[in-house]
């Protein structure tokens, strides 16, 4: 049985340091203090004895990995984007309110729904799914993963059999570490949204 610790990207350097809704689109770098951050959490990669560090293509994923990784080898895996947020990717919250008020309603009460033009959640955790399967089968070890929150969600809701409406219900704070279990043909979920700067409980270390 072996392990993937996936982990949410560091604090994000955003223009103006105003909230915005960060899709597939969107390419902005990780804080300067998130990878400060992202480098305090390497023990944990030690800790868990991870034997590299791999990516989603997009910058504030590659930059945390390089912070998690230490002398451990990074990769990129295509896929693990982060779901496409349409018309509202890159857009300050305020603005989506104001440009598009029923529809930031509607996804207000269901998070399923897609932004206007964006990816379904459902499609974003199959990409990523496919994306995971495909790295486990040519990889060897245990592995870290540095992913995005809306696609992490997806995947740990397609994972644990949670409807899609969930998706809010998962905790997924700025580095973060979920850990998945892979069997050979199939992924099971340990720990949901663990701080990756503290040490995980036993149950989450240990194949039961």
């Amino acid at each position: 049985m072996r392990t993937i610790l996936l982990f949410r990207h560091a604090q994000t350097d955003l223009p103006g340091g105003r909230s915005r809704c960060l899709g597939s689109r969107t390419d902005v770098p990780a804080a300067p203090e998130g990878l400060i951050a992202a480098a305090r959490c390497a023990p944990l990669l030690r800790e868990m004895k991870i034997d590299s560090v791999w990516s989603s293509p997009m910058l504030r994923c590659r930059e945390t990995a390089r912070a998690l990784a230490g002398a451990l080898p990074v990769g990129v895996v295509p896929g693990l984007e982060e779901a496409d947020c349409g018309a509202w990717d890159g857009l300050g919250f305020d603005e989506i309110r104001e440009r598009f008020p029923e529809e930031y309603a509607r996804r207000g009460q269901d998070p399923a729904l897609p932004p206007p033009g964006g990816e379904p959640p459902e499609h974003a955790a199959r990409r990523g799914l496919a994306a995971l399967s495909a790295l486990a089968e040519r990889t060897n070890g245990d592995l870290a993963v540095v992913s995005h929150a809306g696609i992490n969600r997806a995947m740990l809701c397609a994972l644990m059999d949670l409807p899609m409406s969930e998706l809010r219900r998962i905790p997924q704070p700025y580095l973060c570490a979920n850990v998945l279990r892979y069997d050979g043909a199939r992924f099971s979920v340990a720990a949901v949204g663990h701080p990756a700067d503290q040490s995980l409980p036993s149950f989450a270390k240990e194949e039961t």
